[in-house]
């Protein structure tokens, strides 16, 4: 490798590459217009706008006549009704340079000038029209595939209006277009130029050609990535009947060549050369694509360097580095890599570029590669402008009608005025913002222009918070059921309404950031009715509140379980990790419509009838999991203590409950769309005289799938009567990663899990599976799930089960 090559970059050798495309795409265009007025060499170019002429110091003197001068077809009064200067104005040069454009737009004219003449008493405007042969009529022959109305309808000339060659080219183009999307890609059109001349008729003669479908997509010359990992960068596809047209597109398969050779050089295969040719069959009714990749080397990073660091050293930026010296090249690695060490920067008030404006004093990192004198290598540069580190000055809302400023400033928590700017930490409280609910956009934005100092803008757009859903689910634990649910995700308590319109305009109560919910679910086994209300902030404090009354008609597998109460939980928020809660819960419970009931476990007849079930529960969790609705890193842990008959009632025991989440991030693709191992346990265990309704039960969806729900149990009574136990054990590790978008994720899976009658492990169970996840935006960020088990080790009473599933729909 020459020296050039060695100090020169890879960027400049694309742009390069880049401007000698656009140059050949401009002389190809050039070629193009010459070949069309070949073809109608009666048509004419407007010239350009013809510029106003108006000697020096006429304006402002008094306009005696208006004057058309050359038309012969077009009535004077035609003309003269777009003019807009009248007789006896002051002269307005401006407005006769309008009403000489709006002449010209009459599409009617060669040529237009607009002159002024001055006379002793004031001056003359006169426009002086060249009249141009104008279309009388507009045809199409030989179109067989498309209508004659649908080919009109395509384009935008018409009759009456002048010949106008480039207006012609754009119609042939746009009729050319039309067959492209029916699958005529052969299709040529072109214009009877002796019609045109001779009568002013213009008469597009189209030779359809074949109808095409591509039937085969075949890349040659691959090695290093298959066929179905290169197929996702490009748009060409094969025909399916119905489902997919299979549209050969000449100009889409050049973007093709571009998109897989750009795949190539992302991954450090900055040689490759990419081409594709197509094959016809006999009758060129069908099209194999060929996409031919010589792949070349790989290159790989000899030296990772820093040019402008000053505040961080080279070690402490390389240890911020997945992509390392000696690994090969791969941009994906690189741009990740570009976020982290912004990060590096973040604490030490440094503002990033791409956060506002432009600002010199602001941290840019740029990348760059180099071509190493040894074969095979690149250099990898990133070129630092560090700026210097600000503060933060105020913090201010804009766009918000209904929500208030606290709810928007709340988010970002501990970042107030006079801290350094962190980035981090405004990201984090960009994407809470996010993942409230209540904005469709947030934009965060440094400004100002004090030396040390910067305001933060924080920009949102407000979503509509109220919903008033009528649907219905299926769900593999509890059945079919219909729903009726009002939630404002905004809602304010002291907001009350001054007027009936108020409700309805969705003015009242609305702003404060609290969620209230009311709901009525009626379905096949179990119906439920609720109102809730939270309260994320109290008093602006780190604490919050949520009241819950409930009705709950349940079947279980031989009674009914009915529970009417309440729950009360105030929570508090120590920083941005730890948190805590103190709830109190109250239910009268009554299990009745005991089937057969001699075969029933003496542990279900012993609590027929009506309960009163009081309990105080204490709460701490660890949270370090990002926010959003989809966890890719971070753990959460949970250990709640509830103490039944704390506060009175029947019932007198204690139920200890642990869980713990673990999320990493396996890959991130090129639109972050995140491949996510996550794992999970739960254990409980409850001391006292317990009754069965309150004790744990285990399979389904969110325990051990391949079972059924509370299909595993301790048995009890002739039948055996599942009864709950004292002592639950599960734990699950699954992989998610995208199918098609973040709306449809895929899931393997595997659950283990035992649920006994004392703090024992007896029969450990276990299941492998695969499922989907849909999230739809209709109903919000819980979304539909199906998965398939199967059991490898389970006791002889439990009950299995293939499919899990929980669908739910809005019409």
């Amino acid at each position: 490798m020459n020296d050039a090559r060695t100090s020169g970059t890879l960027n400049s050798y694309i742009e390069a590459r880049h401007a000698l495309i656009v140059i050949a795409g401009a002389l190809a265009s050039l070629v193009s217009s010459a070949a069309l007025a070949q073809d109608n060499p009666a048509a004419q170019v407007l010239p350009p706008k013809t510029e106003v002429n108006i000697a020096s110091g006429l304006a402002g003197r008094t306009v005696e006549r208006i004057e058309v001068r050359g038309n012969q077809t077009i009535p004077t009064g035609t003309i003269l009704n777009l003019v807009r200067t009248r007789v006896g104005d002051a002269l307005d040069p401006a407005t006769v340079q309008d009403d000489y454009q709006r002449i010209y737009e009459l599409r009617r004219f060669g040529n237009v000038e607009a002159q002024v003449q001055p006379t002793q008493t004031g001056v003359v405007v006169a426009f002086i029209v060249t009249e141009q042969k104008t279309i009388k009529s507009i045809a199409f022959r030989g179109n067989v595939a498309i209508d004659t109305s649908v080919l009109s309808s395509s384009i935008t000339i018409r009759p009456n209006e002048s010949i106008d060659n480039f207006r012609i080219s754009l119609a042939k183009r746009a009729i050319q277009q039309m067959y492209q999307t029916k699958n005529y890609p052969l299709t040529s059109v072109t214009v009877d130029a002796d019609a045109l001349s001779n009568k002013g008729e213009l008469v597009f003669i189209i030779s359809e050609g074949p109808n095409v479908r591509i039937r085969n997509i075949d890349f040659i010359g691959n090695k290093s990535f298959n066929e179905t990992a290169l197929k996702k960068h490009i748009q060409a596809r094969t025909w399916i009947p119905i489902a997919r047209p299979g549209t050969l597109n000449e100009e889409a398969l050049d973007d093709d060549v571009a998109s897989v050779r750009d795949f190539y050089r992302s991954k450090g295969y900055f040689d490759c050369r990419v081409g594709r040719r197509v094959l016809f069959s006999a009758d060129q009714s069908e099209a194999q694509v060929e996409f031919l990749v010589d792949e070349g080397p790989r290159y790989v990073i000899e030296k990772i360097s820093f040019q402008g660091n000053t505040n961080l050293t080279e070690a402490q930026l390389k240890e911020k580095l997945k992509l390392s010296e000696g690994m090969p090249f791969d941009r994906e690695l690189r741009d990740a890599d570009m976020k982290r060490l912004v990060d590096a920067y973040a604490p030490f008030g440094y503002i990033v570029a791409d956060q506002g404006s432009p600002d010199p004093d602001y941290l840019r990192i740029e990348p760059s590669q180099r071509f190493r004198s040894t074969p095979g290598t690149i250099e990898l540069v990133y070129s630092i402008d560090e700026g210097k580190p600000f503060k933060l000055g105020a913090i201010q809302v804009a766009g918000n009608t209904r929500t208030q400023d606290k709810v928007v400033l709340r988010e970002f928590r501990n970042f107030a005025p006079g801290t350094l700017f962190d980035a981090t930490t405004i990201r984090d409280a960009t994407a809470r913002l996010r993942s409230i609910g209540l904005f469709d956009r947030v934009k965060v934005t440094p400004v100002g222009d004090k030396p040390e100092e910067r305001d933060l803008i924080v920009e949102v757009e407000e979503s509509k918070t109220a919903t008033l859903t009528f649907g219905a689910g299926v769900n593999s634990n509890g059945g079919i059921s219909g729903n009726i649910t009002y939630t404002q995700r905004n809602f304010d308590i002291t907001n009350w309404p001054t007027s009936l319109r108020d409700v309805f305009d969705e003015t009242a109560f609305v702003g404060a950031g609290q969620n209230f919910r009311a709901s009525f679910e009626p379905g096949t086994v179990s119906t439920n009715a609720s109102i809730r209300w939270t309260d994320p902030y109290i008093l602006d404090q780190p604490y919050s509140f949520t009241g819950e009354a409930y009705l709950r008609d349940r079947r279980r597998e031989d009674y009914l379980d009915q529970r009417f109460g309440g729950r009360a939980t105030l929570g508090h928020r120590f920083n941005d990790v730890y948190s805590g809660s103190v709830g109190l819960r109250g239910e009268s419970i009554n299990i009745y419509s005991i089937d057969d009931e001699p075969a029933r476990a003496f542990e279900i007849l012993d609590e027929a009838g009506q309960h009163f079930l009081s309990s105080l529960s204490i709460s701490a969790k660890r949270d370090t999991t990002n926010p959003g609705p989809l966890p890719y890193h971070g753990t959460t842990s949970q250990l709640t203590w509830e103490s039944v008959g704390a506060l009175g009632g029947d019932y007198t025991f204690q139920k200890f409950t642990a869980s713990f989440d673990y999320y990493h991030e396996l890959h991130a693709d090129l639109i972050d769309r995140k491949t996510v191992l996550a794992l999970h346990a739960d254990a409980g265990y409850i001391t006292g005289g317990s009754p069965f309704f309150e004790r744990f039960y285990g399979g389904g969806i969110g325990s051990v799938r391949g079972f059924t729900f509370r299909g595993i149990s301790p048995r009890s009574g002739p039948d055996e009567d599942r009864v709950g136990g004292d002592f639950s054990l599960t734990g699950s590790a699954e992989m998610s990663f995208p199918l098609v978008s973040d709306q449809l994720r895929g899931v393997v899976f595997t659950d283990v899990g035992t649920v006994e009658s004392d703090a024992s492990l007896g029969t450990i169970r276990s299941s492998v599976g695969a499922g989907v996840r849909i999230t739809l935006p209709l109903m919000g960020q819980v979304p539909i799930a199906i998965d398939f088990a199967y059991p490898l080790t389970k006791d002889d009473q439990d009950d299995t089960q293939l499919i899990s599933f929980s669908l739910g729909f809005v019409p």
